[in-house]
């Protein structure tokens, strides 16, 4: 069964920014542009969305008014041949949950547990959400 962002992607969409992080390493982009544009529409009410798989839910739902302080001129990411900014990339430690931006001198991290697969905070979601969880039933 696909997962719930790639489900509901075409609603989503509208309303979040959603960047797709299938590879192991969780490896994402985000690019100034296409933020500048959700942040022209919705101010800071929207979701920034690294969805890990397409077949099962694996995303964290990022709240962009918690977490626009990472996603600044000085994080972004410099182009090796244009020394360019356009785009913000990164990676989420599948261990940590931390969100790791690496500009090219410097990294920049965020823990991002608590927001793995809370698609409650996704305005406009389509329900029902998938049922969560319980990490303890597996202890």
């Amino acid at each position: 069964m696909p997962s719930y962002i790639t489900t509901n992607i075409d609603r989503l969409k509208h309303y979040h920014y959603i960047t797709e992080a299938t590879t192991e390493g969780m490896w994402f982009n985000f690019s100034k542009n296409k933020l500048d544009k959700y942040v022209e529409d919705y101010g800071d009410d929207f979701c920034l969305v690294v969805n890990g798989s397409t077949e099962y839910d694996d995303a964290y739902i990022l709240p962009f008014k918690e977490f626009k302080d990472l996603f600044t001129i000085e994080n972004m990411k410099e182009e090796k041949f244009t020394k360019i900014k356009h785009r913000w990339s990164g990676t989420i430690d599948k261990h940590t949950q931390e969100i790791k931006l690496e500009p090219s001198n410097q990294r920049h991290e965020k823990a991002a547990f608590e927001y793995h697969n809370k698609f409650n905070l996704l305005q406009h979601a389509p329900q029902p959400f998938p049922k969560e969880v319980d990490l303890n039933e597996f202890i």
